[in-house]
């Protein structure tokens, strides 16, 4: 499995190395942001495309790894109540299987009775 994470990597690696380098002019033009928000404009310097695209690659990674950490968080803890659970009920059945049989209404009949009603 390590194997596979690691090839991935590089094939992730590659082809956005082969998209730079085939892209380069047009990701080296430039660009500048602007935000219009209830009448007051912000505008950023001059940014070059490529710029963008990494910080959205990384922010898409950084969001992603929130993500998957929550998630894994969760989980834990729902592994944690159910071991708990089982934790539980193996007690009870342990003592289940523990307990005397003490009832009277319990009557184990002998081997001649038995044999007289075949």
């Amino acid at each position: 499995m390590k194997y596979l994470r690691v090839a991935a990597l590089i094939l992730l690696f590659f082809f956005s190395m082969l998209f730079f380098v085939q892209n380069h002019e047009l990701l080296s033009t430039t660009v500048r942001l602007t935000l219009d928000i209830f009448g007051l404009e912000l505008q950023s310097k001059e940014i070059p495309y490529y710029l963008i695209v990494l910080l959205a690659f990384a922010a898409g990674g950084f969001i992603s790894l929130v993500y998957l950490l929550a998630e894994k968080i969760r989980l834990s803890r729902e592994v944690r109540r159910c071991k708990d659970k089982i934790r539980a009920l193996e007690e009870e059945v342990n003592s289940l299987r523990n307990m005397p049989l003490e009832d009277d209404s319990f009557h184990v009949e002998s081997s001649e009775k038995q044999e007289e009603r075949l």
